[in-house]
């Protein structure tokens, strides 16, 4: 798969900056003329080779600025559409893939392993082209002048060969390792500071200090090494060229005081001499950065080659108005082989709220999110109406539904943000204000400066852990679903607070003949619910109401017993 494209604008600025290369090489032929003038002063010879070398320069100086941003610009809009190509498709990713990632490492990804294609594409590719032109017309040029000097002049070829094809292969997979280490290094920075509140209250700075630490200490072993090789074959290099030039040199002066070589020719030897170590230490260095290039090639393309959730290509499949049945039969999931649900039966259906309860770890959470289609089922169906789940696109089942997890969804931005987020129509300022009306945000909302469009900082810092969730509750009230999906929504409210959140649920509930699905442990949450059903063993072992089950399941009757104990204390 190519990510890079040799597009007709990039080939415009390559063959532009040829041209440039090109009048570069005219210069010298210029100067030679002009020395090996017998008379220096203003003749009309001198004054034409002064003007046409000036018009050279100028020319070379459009040319080249014209090239170079032909050459950025599209540069900058390659990596703006992978960019955005990397952004759309880690969105698409499904919820396992990121289970298994550390943000910041995608981040990394998207953003520095980017840079290096930009750099290979913007700097390489042309600094090569240009550079292999130079190099191929210096030595015909040369060679026409005198192929005594060019001889010695090659022979910065091997002796820079020996220099940078070793050194080369070891600043490669330097290279590679330092992209895998400023990735690991942006992931662990990215989490400690997104979690300093958990870092703080745990007394967990030295440790989160030791784990950045290290990071830093390899990244700062790994730059090391390569300010050694970076150290290595600068100076030698430049060693290596002054030799040369006072070979070139020494070997010129005695030609022209034998009278075999004039005094212009040697000094336009010295130009090219000068104008081609530049091309040749880049042509040498294109194995080491094609080799840099292609390891963030693979790590993005192993990004763009997950496969993706299938959000849309699917027709929108009818569904009537009116009371709908969502049902799980026999459904099972596996975690990495792990069974976390097994033949699970359940029913929920619109006007009625329905609880799912079961101690920590017996897959609640997880039940909701293979409702949500967040998980693919790895035995049985979910169905609406009869329809199979996956009959309907991706964005249309959940569209069925509105949920409200007891993680922080609080996005970056204001409060209009936050509630409109997702919807695909407008929304009015009224309704705005009613849905946080509906959970007791509405007054504090106006007490603000910007009222709706009043920042809440980041993860919404600017809330309590009890507005947090009300915000999304609100939220949730303004989308058009069929099922209401609370997961431990409430578990951040006070029993006041929440009894006036669950009392205006209710309300929706009946407005909208929508469902409730509720996850919770607090017994004032579940016990008026229409039907509960009690997972055990990844299972759902009983369903029924709640003095249903009191009566007829033991381990019912002691989880609600242990419950009752930890709301006392």
């Amino acid at each position: 798969m190519k990510l890079l494209k040799i597009t007709p604008r990039l080939l415009w600025g390559i063959l532009l900056s040829m041209i440039a290369s090109l009048l570069n090489l005219y210069l010298p032929l210029l100067v030679r003329h002009f020395i090996n003038l017998k008379q220096f002063a203003w003749s009309g010879l001198s004054k034409k080779v002064l003007l046409l070398g000036g018009l050279i320069l100028i020319g070379n100086l459009l040319v080249s600025s014209l090239s170079d941003y032909l050459i950025s610009s599209e540069g900058d809009s390659q990596v703006r559409q992978l960019r955005l190509r990397l952004q759309k498709q880690v969105l698409r990713l499904p919820q396992k893939y990121f289970d298994q990632q550390i943000s910041g490492n995608l981040t990394s990804r998207i953003i520095n392993d980017v840079n290096v294609l930009r750099s290979f594409l913007t700097e390489t590719i042309p600094a090569v082209v240009t550079g292999s032109l130079t190099i191929l017309g210096t030595m015909l040029i040369t060679f026409s002048l005198d192929w005594k000097l060019t001889l010695l002049m090659l022979l910065v070829f091997p002796i820079d060969g020996l220099v940078t094809v070793p050194l080369g292969k070891i600043s490669e997979v330097i290279a590679d390792q330092t992209q895998s280490s400023l990735a690991a290094l942006t992931g662990v920075t990215s989490e400690s500071i997104k979690q300093i509140k958990t870092v703080k209250l745990n007394k967990a700075e030295e440790d989160v200090f030791a784990k950045n630490a290290r990071e830093i200490n390899k990244l700062y072993r790994l730059s090391l090494k390569g300010d050694r090789i970076a150290a290595m074959i600068g100076p030698l290099q430049s060693m290596l060229s002054f030799c040369l030039i006072m070979a070139v040199v020494l070997y010129g002066t005695l030609r022209v005081k034998s009278g075999s070589l004039s005094t212009g020719t040697l000094g336009a030897f010295m130009m090219y001499f000068f104008q081609i170590i530049g091309p040749i230490n880049n042509v040498a260095l294109f194995y080491s950065d094609r080799k840099q290039m292609l390891g963030a090639t693979r790590k993005i393309s192993e990004i763009i080659n997950e496969t993706a959730e299938e959000t849309a290509g699917k027709e929108q499949l009818a569904v009537a108005p009116g009371s709908s049945l969502l049902r799980l039969d026999q459904v099972s999931f596996a975690y990495q082989d792990l069974p976390v649900l097994e033949k699970v039966d359940l029913e929920a259906r619109s006007g009625e709220k329905i609880a799912l309860v079961g101690a920590t770890g017996a897959g609640k959470t997880t039940l909701a999110n293979v409702i949500t289609r967040l998980y693919p089922v790895a035995a049985g169906r979910i169905s609406l109406n009869g329809q199979a789940s996956t009959d309907f696109s991706l964005e249309q089942w959940r569209g069925f539904f509105s949920v409200v997890l007891q993680e922080n969804t609080i996005i970056s931005g204001s409060i209009r943000d936050n509630l409109t987020l997702g919807l695909n129509r407008k929304v009015t300022d009224q309704e705005l204000w009613d849905a946080l009306a509906l959970v007791r945000l509405e007054e504090y909302a106006k007490k603000l400066p910007k009222g709706l469009d009043s920042l809440l900082g980041e993860s919404g810092k600017q809330l309590s852990g009890g507005q947090r969730q009300r915000m999304q509750i609100a939220r949730a009230c303004l989308r058009d679903f069929k099922f209401l999906l609370l997961d431990e929504a409430t578990s951040n409210l006070d029993a006041d607070t929440e009894k006036i959140i669950m009392t205006a649920l209710d309300r929706l509930k009946r407005t909208k003949n929508c469902g409730q699905i509720t996850i919770a442990h607090r017994l004032a949450t579940i016990a008026n619910s229409d039907r509960i059903y009690f997972i055990k063993n990844k299972t759902v072992v009983a369903s029924g109401s709640h003095e249903e089950l009191l009566e007829k399941v033991p381990d019912y009757r002691r989880y609600v017993h242990e419950q009752q104990l930890k709301e006392k204390r």
